[in-house]
């Protein structure tokens, strides 16, 4: 996070000096798609809900980002290259990289995207130059007029290949400098099932029609938890276009920058399993202490286990989201109730019931180590029906409501 403390990118030698005019056609010309309906992109959008022509939220600089591909990307991912445009003059210097993507199943598709992108975009540029010229204007010269800028960069998450679920997910980028000590960056969201009729990819479609109660608890566990690093909130909200993306059954949800915590917290995430999926935890998760229902369960170690599993000891994380644990010595199962609710493990069978249901799979069996039994941590989201997260500072669970 610290590298990106550094002085914003948006000062860079001038390729070419463009006109504001000239600016506008060279976006016009960005993408292969018909810029026809572009203007109404926000009528058209596929990927988002947001309008076009949002005002940038105030937010930290971002580092100058190379395109981020695969090292070796799968024959069938989709590509994104940008269309680069550059201006320096007295009032603006502009770095566009937009991204252009090619390679989807449906062209139509990937034609009208491409499209909106470049319209936002343009949008963005639109605003800052009117607002440049304005304010170069009515300075009197008592004080000297530092050019305002414009830096658009975008970041692949998931590529949309077979091997990310047919899941394109990436942001885009979009730095504003008006004066001051700092600018802000806006991230930019789009997320779509990459098929021969490509759609976009809402929360409610991922999480059910409680998405904003499901994350949103998620959310104010984290601040709750970690009242330090965040705004006090008793309730963070969900909006209809909750930034977010994709990668390996995690949906992470982004909030911009001073949203929900102050310029030096970035723009925080909170990565929440999706039901029904088999999300990878983070890298650095098992590292994290387990917050049960707003609480730090004490004592609660995460291991690490194949395939990407977490584990975590039953007893202590159940009991912390109200249930009550106990070993029945006849079928040498690890019972798990809460009133009529009643779920089951067996020490090395990778196989968890709940209620009358079927028993299913987890990609790992219940161990003991250290005279306590782990589960796989993804058991309390999809066996005991709890919200489960991960954010930088800890994993949170909390109990269905």
């Amino acid at each position: 996070m610290d590298n990106q403390r550094k002085r914003s990118p948006y000062r860079k030698p001038a390729i070419a000096a463009l006109s504001a005019a000239a600016l506008s056609t060279a976006l016009l010309l960005s993408v292969s798609a018909p810029y026809a309906f572009a203007a109404s992109a926000s009528d058209t959008a596929p990927a988002s809900d947001e309008p076009i022509a949002s005002p940038i939220a105030v937010a930290q600089p971002i580092v100058a980002a190379q395109p981020i591909a695969a090292a070796n990307p799968a024959a069938d991912a989709v590509k994104i290259t940008f269309k680069s445009v550059q201006q320096s003059t007295k009032q603006l210097e502009t770095d566009l990289q937009v991204p252009v993507i090619s390679g989807m199943k449906d062209t139509a598709y990937q034609n009208t995207l491409n499209a909106n992108i470049a319209a936002r975009a343009k949008a963005a540029v639109d605003a800052i130059t009117k607002q440049a010229a304005k304010d170069y204007a009515a300075n009197d010269g008592s004080y000297e007029f530092r050019p305002y800028g414009i830096t658009v960069r975008y970041e692949l998450v998931s590529d949309g290949s077979a091997d990310a679920d047919g899941i394109l997910s990436f942001k885009v980028l979009t730095y504003t400098y008006t004066g001051g000590a700092h600018g802000g960056t806006y991230a930019q969201t789009y997320n779509v099932r990459n098929a021969a009729k490509a759609s976009s990819i809402k929360l409610k479609e991922l999480f059910g029609p409680s998405y904003k109660t499901i994350l949103g608890r998620a959310a104010t566990a984290e601040v709750n938890a970690f009242p330090d690093d965040y705004f006090a909130s008793k309730n963070v909200a969900i909006a209809d276009s909750q930034s977010f993306v994709i990668k390996d059954g995690l949906a992470f949800i982004i909030f911009q920058e001073y949203e929900i915590a102050p310029y030096a917290a970035g723009m925080p995430e909170i990565a929440a399993a999706i039901p029904g999926s088999s999300a990878i935890a983070p890298a650095a998760a098992a590292k994290l202490p387990i917050v049960a229902d707003g609480k730090t369960v004490k004592g609660a170690v995460v291991l690490p286990a194949a395939a990407g599993n977490l584990m975590a000891p039953l007893r202590a994380v159940a009991a912390a989201l109200g249930f009550e644990v106990r070993y029945d010595a006849k079928s040498h199962e690890t019972m798990v109730s809460k009133g009529s609710f009643t779920a089951s493990v067996m020490q090395g069978k990778d196989r968890y019931a709940y209620g009358d249901f079927q028993a299913f799979a987890l990609g790992a069996a219940p161990s003991v180590k250290g005279g306590v039994l782990y589960v796989p941590l993804n058991f309390f989201s999809a066996g005991l029906n709890a919200d489960l997260a991960y954010t930088t500072t800890a994993i949170t669970l909390n109990a269905a409501k």
